[in-house]
């Protein structure tokens, strides 16, 4: 397996692997009490959790239909980070709501 890639410079944790095996999947993302794990193609990138200086609570709209157009809410979180911001794009409003609770918890 390749070893995820820190998108904080910096923060890298040593544990990495190992880490990443005992994250729990949240959609397409995996969270552990130490990083929060982003896929990239076949590869895994991650921010440590100690690098997010704010998590908010956000949403996107999606539009489609062209003669009766629809509009959706999607949950989605803004983190800020050294090295910038983040948007993690949800699916469902409870996954939302896991992730900004175990964010929480390491604050």
């Amino acid at each position: 397996m390749f070893a995820p890639i820190c998108l904080v410079k910096g923060k890298e944790l040593d544990n990495v692997k190992e880490d990443f095996r005992t994250a729990q999947r949240v959609e397409q993302y995996r969270i552990s009490d130490a990083a929060l794990y982003l896929p990239e193609g076949l590869r895994w990138n991650y921010i440590p959790l100690s690098a997010v200086t704010s998590a908010e609570e956000s949403f996107r709209v999606i539009s489609a239909g062209h003669c009766v157009p629809v509009r959706e809410k999607r949950p989605e979180i803004d983190l800020s980070t050294e090295a910038g911001t983040v948007h993690l794009q949800l699916e469902k409003q409870e996954s939302m709501l896991k992730i900004l609770e175990i964010l929480q918890k390491q604050s």
